[in-house]
């Protein structure tokens, strides 16, 4: 019994240090790369919408293609990591996003646009939970949340280093050079993947094959009813509604609202993640801080998570009184940097609530059905656009509707959100 327990431990201390630091590395490049090719195509807006004769709904519906897919390869491959390995299934995501660039590069119509998005966005949906499962086979259970945390920076990264690198490539070669760009890192982050990339000791397959982990199971049905993962799901597709129209539009409403040229604009795309940061390593550690002083999960998740997202969705509902570029820009940044604070709170609460040998099923869920509202809320947006007056209300409109729409989605977390409720009902233990 010592000599089993002892084995893993002494296995994973030399990796921990060199290896496991490599694999992570390339793990967030790989999130950094997904979230470069989600703010391309609000990069391109303006000169592709000019160049192709599309109007602001056609452009929108172009963007939505890219989350069409995104939650049903999201969930079959969630399903069935246990059977593939995650290794390969992200190597085939690298090569996905490569070859998805491809039909922009000779569109003519929108139509082949829209394929290139629902064909990189199949990829997409995979890539985020294989990366934190791969992550999490390299650190023990106590290590995990510093790789976690670093994963879903990938997105702020992605638009604070690379996003204006981008957009002086658009600017200077045109608004193809810049599938062109992201095509090729894709090429270059799977190379480095089939040479770098490996599952660690601490396999999630091999954590959920003990006895425990078998042995305690809930119904699916019950669990996806229980107020908790309501109330975290409606947060999750709140947030994710608005966070498509940020990367669909957000530099479009610089240039065209606020008057920044197209270069700045790229550059401030950048500015909301950066808050974004701050905002997930503070509520992240205010919450954990008051788990381990013995405060109920209710109030430091629930409660406290959705108390962030209301203030994030009011604090947007000011953008149509603002005038001043300026103060909008800060608005933006306070207000969606502290909406992403949702990943802090609704992913822990769901893996609270379920057993080990069904996290992964239930993270995968919340993420499908999170993401799905990407599908229609940058055509919505862009409706708005078509009927507005001017594209200053018309963006305005759209932040207001969707801040509204995230503090109705923080009060259903904070008013549904009983992870100590929940467990009794489903008959667990703490």
């Amino acid at each position: 019994m010592t000599t089993t327990n002892r084995k893993p431990s002494s296995t994973v201390v030399e990796p921990s240090n060199r290896r496991a630091w490599a694999v992570l590395a390339v793990v967030i490049a790989c999130s950094v790369v997904v979230f470069l090719d989600k703010a391309l195509l609000g990069l391109v807006a303006q000169p592709l919408k000019q160049d192709l004769n599309l109007s602001s709904t056609e452009f929108g519906s172009i963007s939505g293609a890219s989350y069409l897919l995104f939650g049903i390869t999201c969930l079959v491959v969630g399903f069935l990591a246990n059977r593939v390995s995650p290794r390969w299934v992200l190597l085939a995501c690298g090569l996905m996003w490569a070859l998805g660039q491809i039909p922009a590069l000779f569109a003519v119509t929108g139509g082949m646009l829209y394929a290139s998005r629902l064909a990189v966005g199949a990829a997409e949906g995979p890539a985020q939970p294989m990366s934190h499962v791969t992550a999490y086979s390299w650190f023990p259970n106590h290590r995990r949340g510093l790789p976690a945390s670093l994963i879903t920076s990938g997105a702020s990264i992605a638009k604070i280093a690379f996003a204006p690198i981008v957009t002086l490539i658009i600017v200077s070669f045109g608004w193809r050079a810049g599938f062109v760009t992201v095509g090729l890192l894709a090429l270059v982050w799977s190379a480095v993947w089939l040479v770098v990339g490996k599952m660690g000791p601490y396999s999630t397959a091999s954590e959920l094959t003990t006895t425990v982990a078998q042995a305690e199971r809930v119904p699916w049905r019950r669990f996806l009813f229980s107020g908790t993962f309501i109330g975290a799901l409606l947060a999750y597709f709140t947030q994710g509604a608005l966070a498509a129209v940020i990367f669909t539009w957000l530099p479009s409403y610089f240039q065209h609202g606020l008057g920044f040229t197209a270069t700045a604009s790229g550059s401030l795309f950048g500015l909301p993640s950066a808050m974004a940061i701050v905002a997930l390593l503070t509520v992240g550690a205010v919450s954990d801080r008051m788990l381990r002083r013995g405060v109920r999960s209710r109030v430091a998740r629930g409660l406290f998570g959705g108390a962030c997202l209301i203030f994030a969705g009011l604090v947007l509902c000011l953008l149509p009184w603002i005038h001043s570029p300026v103060l909008a820009v800060i608005t933006l940044m306070i207000g969606y940097g502290v909406s992403t604070t949702v990943q802090a709170t609704s992913n822990p609460v769901v893996a609270e609530i379920v057993p080990p040998g069904q996290r992964a099923g239930a993270l995968g869920v919340l993420t499908a059905l999170g993401t799905s509202a990407g599908v229609l809320s940058p055509i919505f947006t862009g409706k708005l656009l078509d009927s507005a007056a001017t594209p200053q209300e018309g963006y305005t409109l759209a932040f207001l509707v969707f801040g509204g729409l995230v503090a109705f989605g923080g009060l259903c977390f904070a008013l549904l959100t009983n992870p100590e409720r929940d467990i009794r009902r489903l008959g667990r233990k703490r």
